[in-house]
């Protein structure tokens, strides 16, 4: 077993209590009908969970919630994932369990928590076929994932699945929370901007420019390591002359990789956030290269109102962190996603404590 399959097996049977350790339209009216479907109905309901599928004539959205047996309204934290292509529900010889990257358990009682199924992808995955991102039997990413796999859909997507949520009597209306992580977190400021059902926005771990502007700092980084500065420089032009260039995405539209590109990079997310008027929190790790322009924030966003920066020092993208003995010799890499959802939900609280 390879160093960093024991690190994710560890860290999803220790850590999750069985939750999954990878970053695991309109209007309400435009659905036909609304239904909950149970494939694997008992050993999810085992875990908590349920799934829930919204159907139109154009789409189904398929998301898991947590189950409130008392349809008592409780806040509501919707969790946006990154960019593979993951089951949302995994099962191995032990059972099934969720994707989210934080233990659950801690959360069922006090809380509704989703998690919204990427479009394309199956709904359950084999965890040792698909943990590191599902492909079909011909070894390919599903055409229907890679079509909607852009910021227009999943805005859209997310939004509506909040806009479902809104009606519902167990959904405390007053606390409805999106968190995004990686490619999420473009996602979760652009849907708190677009529905303001949201009432407070978390985002993890991405730049807060855009994807051009995280790769220009790599090539930059490179050029300095490896004295490339001539041949770096002339990448970081061609591609933000990409980004400069990009007029209407709309024109992508018959090319998905393409319109992917543009859909994410079109938008400066740090923007976003100037208009957004709910509490924002932006939580990052210092070994995360895709993260560290967010330490420019407060320069960029001083002054704003409800707008706060959490920095975790040493922990990378997933938040791992190298743990080392005395004599400074590497032991293995800590998981602390439920150190990071812990801080985020005491924010929550607070602030819906203070209002």
């Amino acid at each position: 077993m390879s160093n960093l399959k024991f690190v994710l097996n560890k860290s999803i049977k220790s850590f999750y209590e069985k939750s999954f350790c990878i970053m695991k339209f309109s209007n309400l009216l435009f659905f036909l009908f609304i239904f909950k479907t149970f494939a694997q109905t008992d050993e999810l309901k085992e875990i908590g969970f349920e799934k829930i599928e919204l159907k139109s004539k154009s789409d189904t959205i398929v998301f898991i919630k947590s189950i409130n047996k008392e349809n008592k309204p409780k806040p509501v934290i919707l969790f946006l994932q990154g960019s593979l292509p993951l089951p949302i529900v995994f099962k191995d010889e032990d059972g099934i369990f969720v994707s989210f990257p934080f233990k659950t358990k801690d959360y069922l009682s006090e809380y509704n928590l989703i998690l919204i199924s990427r479009k394309g992808i199956p709904f359950i995955g084999e965890f040792q076929a698909h943990s590191r991102g599902y492909k079909d039997k011909n070894g390919n990413v599903p055409i229907e994932y890679i079509k909607n796999d852009n910021l227009t859909y999943r805005t859209n997507q997310a939004s509506e699945v909040v806009n479902f949520l809104y009606t519902q009597k167990w959904v405390d209306k007053k606390a409805i929370y999106i968190i995004g992580h990686s490619e999420g977190y473009r996602v979760a400021a652009n849907v708190a901007n677009k529905n303001k059902k949201i009432t407070k926005l978390v985002c993890l771990s991405a730049d807060p420019f855009n994807r051009t502007a995280e790769e220009v700092l790599k090539i930059r980084i490179e050029g300095f390591e490896k004295d490339t500065d001539s041949i770096s420089q002339h990448t970081i032009e061609n591609l933000t002359t990409d980004y400069l260039n990009i007029k209407n995405i709309a024109e992508y539209k018959s090319d998905f990789e393409l319109y992917n590109w543009a859909s994410y990079d079109e938008k400066l997310i740090y923007e976003i956030f100037k208009y957004v008027k709910i509490p924002i929190l932006v939580a990052y790790g210092t070994k995360d290269l895709a993260a560290v322009h967010n330490d420019l924030l407060p320069f960029i966003l001083k002054g704003k109102k409800d707008f706060f920066v959490k920095v975790y020092p040493d922990y990378d993208h997933n938040f791992f962190k190298n743990e080392y003995d005395k004599e400074g010799k590497f032991l293995e890499k800590s998981y602390n996603w439920d150190i990071v959802f812990s801080d985020i939900v005491n924010w929550l609280q607070e602030k819906k404590e203070n209002k």
